[in-house]
């Protein structure tokens, strides 16, 4: 289930329209004022660190039954660019009324398909920084060989915590090895290749202490996973 960065971040950017980058200035400074306004358009509040879901979700509430009459308007989710705060361009970064950080993203409106939740899950998770994709490969294997002690302290124990953390989400959501390396890590740190089984490493990831990370939940609208 691949998903590309790219596009998404090119197809959040569209919808902006008039509300782009040479208008970003003018863009409304409530939040009420700019969910109404997101949510004539579809675009939602995709925030870079764990935000606030009612105000993440709202425009597309309010959009997505526009595009299918009839819809559970609880059943949709905000489809982020997908690449790290750092390569955002800064004109298309903004703050909600709380000071939280998000940029411009995509309604997904049918959480039914798997890459939509895939999606989902992905933006639900800490985003992977480059201190943290530089040294996740080799602390996971670290971690697997010998054991957490053996882990060097900082960001490699902070990268052994957030692939645990994800390991168990993408569990709990049904999601598979393939959609973790690939779409997850691999997307985000630019990873291609694992040199191990990532069946393996996957399950062993997911088993772990909860010491290390435990599942931020499920993420379907149905809230049964």
């Amino acid at each position: 289930m691949k998903i590309t960065s790219a596009l998404s971040y090119l197809s959040a950017i569209a919808l902006v329209g008039p509300l782009g980058l040479a208008s970003a200035a003018v863009l409304p400074r409530s939040d009420a004022d700019t969910i109404a306004n997101f949510g004539r358009i579809g675009i939602c509040l995709a925030y870079f660190d764990a935000g606030p879901t009612d105000k993440e979700l709202a425009p597309c509430k309010t959009f997505c039954p526009t595009q299918n009459p009839g819809m559970d308007p609880n059943a949709v989710g905000c489809k982020s660019p997908g690449i790290p705060r750092d390569q955002i361009d800064p004109s298309i970064v903004y703050k909600d009324d709380d000071g939280n950080e998000y940029t411009p993203g995509t309604c997904i409106c049918d959480l039914s398909a798997a890459e939509a939740i895939l999606d989902v899950v992905i933006q639900g998770l800490s985003q992977l920084d480059n201190v943290i994709c530089a040294v996740i490969v080799q602390s996971i294997v670290t971690l697997l060989e010998d054991g957490i002690d053996a882990v060097p302290g900082g960001a490699a124990v902070n990268a052994v915590k957030k692939a645990v953390e994800g390991a168990k989400t993408f569990v709990e959501n049904g999601l598979d090895a393939a959609s973790f390396f690939g779409d997850y890590i691999g997307n985000a740190c630019s990873i291609s290749n694992f040199n191990f089984n990532e069946d393996d490493v996957f399950g062993d990831l997911s088993d772990q202490s909860d010491d290390l990370g435990k599942s931020l939940g499920c993420f379907k609208s149905s809230k049964k996973c």
